[in-house]
Formats: structure tokens, C-alpha cells, sequence
């Protein structure tokens, strides 16, 4: 049975077909990467949460010590 019109009648047009699907494949990974490193970022490199703020550091000061960044109900410091 011969092929019309299709792909494989046509080494070139399968060629640039082969080349586009490897570009999309590509791009598709790229995109992950990008999509993990992103979620990375914002979801998991807090040290400290407090009020949906992230934030590099904690020290609990008591209520009466001073705090140069936020301090918790807790009497926690919350700085970066």
C-alpha cells in the first residue's frame, strides 16, 4: 500500500515534523524545570513563616527584649 500525501512520503516534511516535536519536548521540560524551581522558591525555601511572610530568621526575646524585625504574639523575632 503506497503513502499519500502523508509524512512518510515526504522525508522532508518528516524530518521538520521530527524536529518540531523535539522542540516541543524541549520547551515542555524547560517549562517544568522553570515551574520547580518556582515552587521551590516560594513554597519550600522559607526558614520562618509568621502572618504568610517569609523570613530568614527567629529569635524568641521574651516580652520585655527588643526585636529589630516582627515580633510574634509569642514573643518570637522574626527578621531577615
Amino acid at each position: 500500500m503506497k503513502a499519500n500525501n502523508s509524512a512518510a512520503s515526504r522525508p522532508s516534511r518528516a524530518r521538520k515534523l521530527g524536529n518540531v516535536s523535539i522542540g516541543v519536548s524541549v520547551a515542555g521540560i524547560v517549562v517544568a524545570v522553570i515551574v520547580i524551581i518556582v515552587y521551590y522558591l516560594v513554597f519550600v525555601s522559607c526558614a520562618y513563616k509568621y502572618k504568610g511572610v517569609c523570613y530568614n530568621y527567629k529569635e524568641c526575646v521574651g516580652s520585655d527584649g527588643s526585636c529589630s524585625g516582627v515580633k510574634s504574639h509569642d514573643s518570637c523575632c522574626y527578621h531577615n
